[in-house]
C-alpha cells in the first residue's frame, strides 16, 4: 500500500480527531481508495471554542487590581489593612481573587456564565469555608449577587445572603474605590448588614 497516501488520511483525520469529528481509516480503507484513484475526504473544520467577548463578560473587570481593604468609614491611614489580589486570567474569562487577613486567606472564582446570562462567584478559606453566588449587574454597573454561607455559629447550617459590589469611580473602568457590602437575610424577612468593606487601589510603585 502507498505509504505516504495512509499518512495523508491519518494527518487530515487526525486533526479533526481533536474535535470529535473523525476517526483515522484503516489500512484496507485507505487501499480500497488508492485503487480508485480518490483522495480521501477531508474532515470537517473544528468547531471554534468558544469566547469570552460579550460586553457581559467585562462587567467585572474594575475589579482587576490590587487593593487594600478596611472597614467602611475606617481612614486610609489605619494600620494593618487586609490585602486582596484580583485578576482576569484564563483568556480573559476568569476573574481570580486572592485575599489574606493576619488569621485567614482564601480566594474566589468569578465567571459569566453565558447558558445562564449570570455572573457566578465560588468563594473558599483556609477554614474550608465554601460561599456561592450568582449575580448580575444593574442599572449602576455595580455587581448584585445572591447566595448562600455558612452560618459560622451554627454547625452545618448556611444563611441566604447578598452581596454587592459597589464601583465609586471615579474612572468607572479603573475605579479608585469599591465598596463590598455583604448583607444577611433573616427569619422576619429583613436584611441585616453582615460586613461593610471598602477597598482602596494601590498605588503603582514609582
Amino acid at each position: 500500500m502507498h505509504t505516504t497516501l495512509w499518512l495523508a488520511a491519518a494527518l487530515v483525520a487526525g486533526g479533526a480527531w481533536l474535535a470529535g469529528a473523525a476517526v483515522i481509516p484503516s489500512c484496507d480503507e485507505v487501499a480500497g481508495l488508492e485503487r480508485s484513484g480518490q483522495a480521501p475526504a477531508a474532515a470537517p473544520a473544528p468547531r471554534p471554542l468558544p469566547r469570552c467577548d460579550r460586553p457581559e463578560h467585562r462587567q467585572f473587570d474594575y475589579w482587576v487590581g490590587e487593593w487594600d481593604v478596611r472597614p467602611a468609614g475606617q481612614a486610609d491611614t489605619a494600620p494593618t489593612p487586609l490585602g486582596n489580589v484580583v485578576r482576569l486570567e484564563d483568556g480573559g474569562c476568569v476573574v481570580t481573587e486572592h485575599w489574606t487577613t493576619p488569621q485567614m486567606s482564601g480566594r474566589s472564582l468569578n465567571v459569566f456564565d453565558r447558558t445562564r446570562g449570570e455572573w457566578h462567584q465560588t468563594w473558599v478559606d483556609s477554614t474550608g469555608g465554601l460561599h456561592e453566588y450568582w449575580g448580575a449587574a444593574n442599572a449602576d454597573g455595580d455587581l448584585v449577587f445572591h447566595g448562600t454561607t455558612p452560618v459560622a455559629a451554627a454547625g452545618n447550617a448556611r444563611q441566604t445572603v447578598r452581596l454587592t459590589f459597589f464601583n465609586l469611580g471615579p474612572d468607572r473602568r479603573a475605579p479608585s474605590r469599591i465598596r463590598q457590602f455583604s448583607e444577611v437575610l433573616g427569619g422576619d424577612g429583613r436584611w441585616t448588614t453582615s460586613y461593610d468593606l471598602m477597598y482602596t487601589r494601590r498605588q503603582a510603585a514609582r
